[in-house]
């Protein structure tokens, strides 16, 4: 009898802890129905990881998926990347599409030169932020789509005292259309970076 217990509450534990495990998955499911695109949480994914991936912050796929925790998603989750939008609604696809913010710094501490965004205004414009390079000079910024050769001089920006510069750019119209915009800001005698953003 009491084997026959134990066996009765363990299978009551088991179908309880399945029902946690599977409840996150089915609530962001129930989320993404107005979204226009959903992913998947592969292993090792989190939010920043997506939200570079799809060019949104983390902080907007939080909002949109309802996440209490930013920090715990679970393998298998289906996430909403798009945006929700209002049923009937198409999707917008043309230029000067949603405002994305991006967390701070994404390099963490380095001495070498480096370049994010902090913001990008989809098919429109992007805020460009650079750092240890010379002091006092006059940078170059080229542009082309990611794993395209050569990048194009669009704009000029100058270092501040400490070797930093921040600069708002526009989209130039050629690149406006493209999935991904790669930017390249140098220096003479050689100092440069590169990164790159999604653009839809």
């Amino acid at each position: 009898m009491k084997n026959m217990y134990r066996i009765l509450m363990l299978g009551a534990i088991m179908i309880s802890a399945f029902g946690l495990l599977a409840a996150p998955a089915q609530e962001a499911a129930a989320q993404t129905t107005s979204c226009t695109q959903t992913h998947t949480v592969q292993p090792g994914e989190n939010l920043f990881r997506i939200g570079l991936r799809y060019g949104v912050s983390w902080t907007t796929l939080q909002q949109w998926n309802n996440l209490s925790n930013p920090n715990v998603v679970y393998v298998g989750q289906v996430l909403c990347v798009s945006g929700p939008v209002a049923p009937g609604d198409p999707p917008d696809f043309g230029t000067g599409g949603p405002s994305v913010v991006y967390p701070g710094n994404p390099f963490g501490p380095t001495t070498e030169p480096r370049i994010w965004f902090p913001q990008v205004t989809l098919a429109q414009s992007f805020q460009l932020r650079g750092y240890n390079f010379p002091p006092n000079r006059q940078v170059t910024i080229a542009m082309t789509t990611l794993g395209n050769r050569p990048y194009v001089p669009y704009y000029l920006a100058n270092t501040d005292a400490s070797g930093e510069f921040y600069v708002s750019i526009t989209i130039p119209a050629e690149l406006a259309t493209a999935g991904t915009v790669a930017v390249e800001a140098t220096t003479t005698g050689g100092y440069y970076a590169r990164n790159w953003f999604y653009n839809r």
